[in-house]
């Protein structure tokens, strides 16, 4: 039987949908002790509050301490008069203000359970975090704060809103829950400004959308500069939602490392190679992707940089640089070819960049490698395969496995072969093998200090069992790094500084024959 769809239906489904989005918000049980406003009026007046005894809200002699639940109705305004540090949880549906004389302590919850009003101007200390659930269409005013944390959990989201972040610092995480039906963004500009944002912890996205901004405003520059991780596991997490013609969107990730699972991502900005995510630690970062649908992703490695790449691909239309100084390591059988098979943009590997093959089963460099590189590193016990005669200016590192290098390779003036457990299939007649060190020495860890991580360099003169332990100043070892057999060579290790508080600690670094300690220094 044929059914007609008639508009009444039809607007009967959307209201539908709209309930049951609304209906999605959290929802918060009274507990015995939660306060709440029955009036308008001072936050040190006790006759506007009201307390839940565990049957019945019934009248206080005291107004709340700040460790409580409480909840600032919709239709009461509460002026905070008195210094008061909220440890609890304060949820604002009506109106709070106050003139800094609150603060969102330590582990303090300030939730916005409505739609448009206004964030208080607060203390955000550390550990404290502002909690977003009430809005539907009209952002808060008052929003542009330095806040610790951030969470964004707005089922009920119709329209496309901004934090208008501008020189702002989150200090601890942003975590995005639920954006309903549209999107936040960190920030905005007006046409031919900028807009600079800093985050100091990590980015969590598990479903919504966000993204830096959504701007179609010309000449706008926009900064991001990030000390953490980046953890999307669903929704859509983009670079730009904004056209923003002739102008930039630069995320800049100086610490963390960048992983993305069942999820979307996109750029659009219309300047060419204007939108970006840049690796910019000194060292190792990871980029892993697994179910993703590209758009675009655009990337840029900076010098200094080895990215770790995985068994990752990437695909969709944003570009792709490999600075000169970068490096790229990759566990693809097809090489370097394979990471950029899907993708449309451009894709840029500058000569005198630094190349890894670490798999697991055998590999290929292939040709989308340069032809001119500064270090090749081998480090695949199933062997990897050259593509095409290559000139290394640096090192080649025979860490594991057979190189095949029967397509023959040049070592530039300078470049050396060291081999670290690996070997060439081709020997190379006058090959300049780097000399094994004549005694055991352990180089001090750079960068000294340090935040997230630092390497550490020593040489053996002859293989050797090695461990490597970290100790503070009491001489209590908090970390064993390494422990295990190395052969004679050169050698370097990754030293994550974890959960190592700010201070000065001692690494040893321990061979068969003797070992030596050295300081290190953590700043957070």
């Amino acid at each position: 039987m044929r059914k007609t769809v008639t508009m009444r239906s039809v607007g009967t489904a959307l209201l539908g949908l709209f309930l049951g989005i609304l209906l999605a918000a959290p929802v918060r049980a009274q507990s015995e002790g939660d306060y709440r406003t029955r009036d308008s009026g001072d936050w040190s007046n006790a006759q506007i509050w009201e307390r839940f005894n565990g049957s019945a809200w019934v009248a206080v002699a005291t107004p709340p301490s700040g460790s409580e639940v409480i909840t600032v109705r919709e239709a009461d305004s509460v002026y905070v008069d008195v210094e008061t540090t909220l440890t609890g949880h304060l949820v604002n549906q009506g109106i709070v203000d106050t003139d800094s004389l609150l603060t969102v302590g330590d582990g303090g919850v300030y939730e916005h359970a409505r739609d448009e009003g206004k964030i208080p101007r607060v203390i955000w200390d550390e550990g404290s975090t502002l909690l977003m659930t009430g809005v539907v269409a009209t952002a808060p005013e008052d929003r542009n704060q330095n806040y610790y944390h951030v969470t964004f959990n707005t089922p009920g989201l119709l329209s496309n809103l901004n934090m208008a972040l501008d020189d702002a610092t989150i200090g601890g995480d942003i975590r995005v829950l639920d954006t309903g039906l549209a999107r936040w963004y960190l920030t905005t500009a007006s046409s031919n400004d900028t807009s600079i944002v800093t985050i100091m912890g990590n980015v969590y996205v598990e479903n919504g959308a966000f993204s830096v901004h959504g701007t179609s405003n010309a000449g706008t520059t926009f900064i991001v500069h990030h000390y953490g991780n980046i953890e999307v596991t669903g929704g859509n997490f983009s670079i730009s939602r904004g056209s923003q013609g002739l102008g930039t969107t630069t995320w800049y990730l100086y610490e963390g490392d960048f992983h993305m699972a069942n999820a979307t991502t996109q750029s659009s900005t219309i300047t060419p190679g204007g939108a970006k995510f840049v690796f910019a630690r000194q060292g190792r970062q990871t980029l892993t992707l697994e179910n993703v649908e590209f758009s675009a992703l655009p990337i840029e490695v900076g010098s200094g940089t080895t990215l770790d790449m995985g068994l990752s691909k990437l695909g969709g239309s944003g570009n792709f640089t490999l600075k000169e100084g970068a490096g790229l390591a990759t566990a693809l059988p097809g090489g370097v070819a394979e990471i950029f098979a899907d993708v449309v943009g451009v894709v840029t590997l500058e000569d005198n960049a630094r190349f890894e093959f670490n798999g697991t089963e055998a590999q290929v460099t292939s040709t989308a490698m340069p032809a001119v590189v500064q270090d090749l590193v081998i480090d695949n016990a199933a062997g990897v395969t050259l593509s095409q005669e290559t000139t290394i200016n640096g090192m080649l590192v025979l860490r594991a496995g057979i190189f095949d290098n029967t397509i023959p390779f040049t070592l530039g003036a300078g470049a050396s072969i060291s081999i670290e457990g690996g070997s060439l299939l081709v020997p190379v007649a006058n090959e300049a093998v780097a000399e094994l060190p004549r005694v055991f020495f352990v180089e001090q860890n750079y960068p000294n200090p340090f935040s997230t991580s630092t390497v550490i360099r020593y040489g053996l003169p002859a293989a050797s069992e090695v461990t490597v332990r970290v100790y503070d100043l009491l001489g209590q070892e908090v970390r064993t790094v390494h422990v295990g057999s190395k052969p004679a060579g050169m050698h370097e290790l990754v030293l994550e500084a974890g959960e190592l508080g700010s201070g000065l600690y001692l690494y040893r670094v321990e061979s068969a024959s003797r070992s030596v300690s050295r300081q290190m220094v953590v700043i957070r």
